[in-house]
This record gives structure tokens, sequence and C-alpha cells, in this order.
């Protein structure tokens, strides 16, 4: 991990001989396209002054949206004449070309025309953004964000809009579950981005009555960050292999395999229907070992896809620091930065998978008030502060991140589970065992199965030997998560934050604030009152509640923990 200040950024001289006054609508909009110098965000004296008046966004926007309506018709156009071009009709790939060429053109229409009516406007008030054609059904809508209630602002940029140099700004309040896109400004170049979204914080400072940093932050251009931290090359492939998810990738990978080759048998290019029983004679030696090496490549190959995976995820990562914020950002194919505001920060949850707890590493997020739903493939509400950080440094790192969660770790005294816990989670995992095994069974018969089974009834009985396989690992991991969940839980608090600690094969310690608690609950059913155990329950204003919960605590340490939370005075 290094850390360091960044400095200014550089930006691009007007360009020489540039007329005073710049055109307006649409042939300012192509101006800026095709002499990009001239664009008023990308200088070096950038202003809060280049973002007054209505803005549009980029016209390649328009293109980039057109290409994203036509891929998914056009993919489907090529599954439908996929059986043609394997039965020898070449003539096929021209028709294909044809017709993406016509959806293509058709889809520039309505793209070009939602280009047109969706603007943004920096008020007095918030951020404005207008939308809808204003006739027929499309009328025209209008919604202003008011700058304080704005706690993060994400902006990102897949790899189309990248190639085209676009991203996207999202403004979270929180409450924004249903405006949608509404609540985002797309198609801005990178430095135009940048500087909005620097001039949003800026304007929700001065709103807030909150001073400046300091007089060479009075422009967003010129604000430094207080702390930055990134990863080196080596620390990027251990957080890559450490946050390996082999089993699900390996589960998509043999969906993946079983519908392809359902796919083959269709257009005649497998035929193994009436090769059973020369198969089955070849391989009922062996099986069983035939079976365990399928699952050991599947696994191998997932462990491969999911490092892939991690790598572009996780690459460029780095996290800023500023004044009121905190600005994370990573990816490689396509791009993401979220900022912040810091003192919006619900609570803080440090995860550990198996391989970063025997190495000593985890991840470090915060949880925010968001709209429910994902960003980046993980819980809107989560913002990755740090993904592969040694845990004797978690706490020097919130202290440069998020000071107000600094030194907890290292001085709350934690308590732990009794033996009546760890007997109650070894029954729950036996008891939950047969149903999470009859959902595994169900979903890989509607992934595909049961269409191959039509074609080929002689797998049946390697299949059952793996179903078996599969269902005794699935019970020793289910027992041995339960054992594990037992050992690492724990429950404690300082005099302001509370920290619980749960899970098994998947270790979270949650830091929650006293202040951000919004509720706190203590419930026993009567098994567990039988036991003299209880269920801690707390809730802050994000809608993630992972690992805000403990299972069969002591009574007495739940009531206690209750007490420390009730009001005083």
């Amino acid at each position: 991990m290094s850390a360091g200040a960044r400095g200014e950024k550089d930006g691009r001289p007007p360009a020489p001989g540039a007329p005073s006054a710049e055109p307006d609508g649409l042939e300012k909009d192509l101006e800026r396209l095709t002499v990009p110098e001239r664009s008023l965000f990308e200088r070096e004296d950038a202003t809060p002054t280049a973002l007054l008046g209505t803005h549009r966004a980029n016209p390649l926007s328009a293109l980039v949206d057109a290409l994203k309506m036509a891929s998914g018709i056009v993919t489907l156009v090529a599954l439908g004449l996929a059986g043609d071009f394997f039965a020898g009709d070449l003539g096929t790939i021209a028709r294909l070309i044809l017709a993406a060429a016509v959806i293509l053109a058709v889809c520039l229409l309505p793209s070009f025309a939602i280009w047109r009516a969706r603007t943004w406007e920096l008020t007095a008030e918030g951020v404005r953004l207008c939308w809808g054609l204003g006739w027929g059904p499309f009328s025209r809508h209008s919604l202003t964000i008011p700058y304080e209630h704005i706690h993060t602002v994400s902006m990102n940029s897949s790899l189309l809009d990248r190639l085209f140099g676009l991203m996207t700004l999202d403004l979270d309040t929180g409450a924004a579950a249903s405006e949608g896109d509404a609540s985002k400004i797309s198609g801005l170049r990178a430095g135009e981005a940048d500087v909005l979204r620097a001039e949003l914080f800026r304007r929700r400072r001065a709103v807030g009555g909150q001073p400046e940093a300091g007089e060479k932050d009075a422009s967003p251009a010129g604000e430094c960050p207080l702390a930055t931290f990134s990863l080196t090359g080596r620390e990027l492939a251990l957080a890559a292999a450490s946050q390996m998810s082999a089993g699900s990738q390996a589960a998509a990978l043999v969906i993946l395999l079983v519908n392809g080759a359902n796919q083959l048998i269709e257009w005649g290019l497998l035929d193994v229907a009436g090769r059973g029983d020369e198969l089955m004679a070849g391989i009922s030696p062996a099986i069983v070992p035939a079976v365990l090496a399928f699952l050991a490549i599947a696994l191998l190959l997932g462990a491969a896809v999911s490092f892939v995976v991690n790598l572009v995820r996780y690459a460029g990562y780095r996290v800023d620091r500023f004044e009121d914020r905190v600005v994370v950002e990573h990816g490689l194919l396509s791009r993401s930065s979220r900022a912040l505001v810091a003192g919006r920060v619900q609570h803080v949850a440090v995860r550990q998978g198996i391989i970063r707890q025997v190495t000593g590493y985890a991840e470090v997020a915060a949880q925010v008030v968001a709209a429910p739903g994902e960003k980046d493939g993980e819980s809107s509400g989560s913002v990755l502060l740090h993904p592969f950080i040694r845990v004797d440094e978690v706490d020097a790192f919130l202290a440069e991140v998020l000071p107000d969660y600094a030194g907890v770790l290292g001085s709350v005294e934690l308590g732990r589970l009794g033996p009546v816990a760890r007997r109650r989670a070894v029954v729950r995992a036996v008891i939950w065992w047969p149903f999470a095994a009859s959902i595994a069974g169900g979903a890989a018969w509607i992934f595909g199965l049961s269409g191959l089974l039509e074609s080929a009834v002689w797998l049946l009985e390697p299949l059952l030997v793996a179903a078996g396989v599969l269902s005794v690992v699935l019970l020793a991991g289910f027992v041995v998560d339960a054992l594990r969940a037992w050992r690492a839980a724990r429950y404690g608090h300082t005099a302001q934050e509370l920290v619980l600690v749960t899970g098994g094969l998947t270790r979270l310690t949650v830091i929650a604030p006293r202040a951000r608690l919004q509720r706190m609950e203590v419930r026993a059913n009567p098994l567990q009152r039988r036991a003299g155990v209880a269920t801690l329950s707390v809730r802050t204003a994000t809608s993630d509640t992972d690992g805000l919960y403990l299972r069969d605590l002591p009574t007495d340490a739940a009531d206690e923990l209750l007490a420390w939370y009730r009001p005083r005075g």
C-alpha cells in the first residue's frame, strides 16, 4: 500500500486563435466534439463559471446509446441465424451485417431524440435535470436534487463509453429508488465530469455552511487530497487471488457447458443419443474418478476466471481523502469512481474470505445511504475503501481516510459465544442441508440438465453419482462454516461504537457508531429462551444489513448491549 498527495491536474490550453464567443445549442456541442481543446472543462483555468447555464450531453453519447440498444437485438438475430451458418450457408454473414446496419440506423433515431431532450443545469437550489420530448405520452419532466441531499456521487464509464471518452455521474440521495436514470448525468467528457463532481461538493459545503479547506481549494480544479492510497502490482495480484470465488464461477461454467452441449445437439453437430452404451462401457470403471476430475477441472477454471475478473475489477485502484469527502476509483475495462460524504457513512465493514483469514488480510468498505440495487457487482450502499490491506493496518488506514472510525478495533473488548451457541449452529446447518441440496438440484434441472437428459438418458447415472458427492461436500461445508462462525463470533462496544464479528468462511467485522444506530432489537424464540440465549439485530440508515445481527449470544450480554444503546439522561 502506498500513500501520498496528488497535485493539481494538468489541463489543456485553449486553441490558438479561438474566438471569444462560442456558438449555442447543437453547433456548440458539435464544436466541442470536433475541437476538444475548446472545452472549458479541460483548461488549466477551469472554474465553476464554465458550469453555468443549461448543458446537454456530448453528441457522441447518442451514438453510444444507439450501439448499446442495437447490440442486444443484433445478438438475438445472430443466434437465430447460427443454425444456417453452421449448416454451411455463408450468405448468413452478409444478411447479419445488413441487419445490424438497419438496426443501428433505426436505434439512432430514438437515441438522438433522447439526447436532444435531456439537459442539466446547476441552479441556486440544486441540480436541475430535464428530460422528455414534451408531446404525446412522452411528457416533459423536471427534477431538482438539492445539493445538501447528495450523499454519494458515482462517476462510471463502461468499456464502450471509455472508447469514446465519455462518463456518467450518478447522484445518489439515498431516496432515489423510484428515480432510476433520472438522477444520472450521462455523456460527460472525463474532465467535465471530474470538475462537475468537485463543484457539486463545493456547493454542498456552501449550503451546509461548512468552511472551505483553504484558499487554494476555492476552485474545484485546484483542490488537492489530504491523503492518497493505491496498490502496487504485487498487492493487486494478491488482492485478485485472495478474493477468488471458484465455486460460483465453476457453477456458471458447468451451466454454460451444459447449455452449449444442448445447443450443439439441436444443431446436429453433437450426436450422443445413440452412443450411450458405448460411452458408459468405457467410463463405468472410472466413473467416480471421472466425476471428481471433472469437478476439479471446473473449480480450477472457475478460480482462473474469478482471478481475471478480480484483476480487471481492482486494477487502477486509488482512494483520495479530501476535507469533506472520500473518492474511490478502480476498474480496468469499465472505470468506476465513487465520491461519498465522509460525514454520511453509516458504518464500516471489514471483510475476510477464507484465504484472507489465513493470510491476515481484509477488505474495508464504507456503508452509506443509497438507493437499493447494485453498483460494480456489489450493493449500491457499499463503497469499497480498500480491497487488500493487512488487518493490523486497518486502524491506521481509517485514521487517514475516516478518522471518526480510527482506534476502535484496537481498544474494544469483545465477548464470545458460549457452547450452547455452537450446538445450535451445527443443528441449524444439518437441518438446512436437505433444503439447500434440493434448491441446487432444482436449479441444475432448470438450467439445462432436463434438456440434455432428453437426448442422452445414459448420463443419468454419472449425474446421480456427482449429485451424491456434491451433497456430501455441501453438508461438510455447512458444518465447517457453522463451527467457524461460532468460533469467530464476537460482540462488544466502546463508549460510542458497537462492534460485531460474524461469519465463518467469510468473516465480517462491523463498526457502527451509536449515533448512527436507528434501531436495536433483542428477540428470543422459545428454544432460545430455554437455552438462555437471544438474537441481537441492529439497523442503520443504509439498506445493507449484512453483519448487523448476531445469533445466540447470552441473554445477559444482549441486555447489557440494549442498555448501552438506550438514550441516557
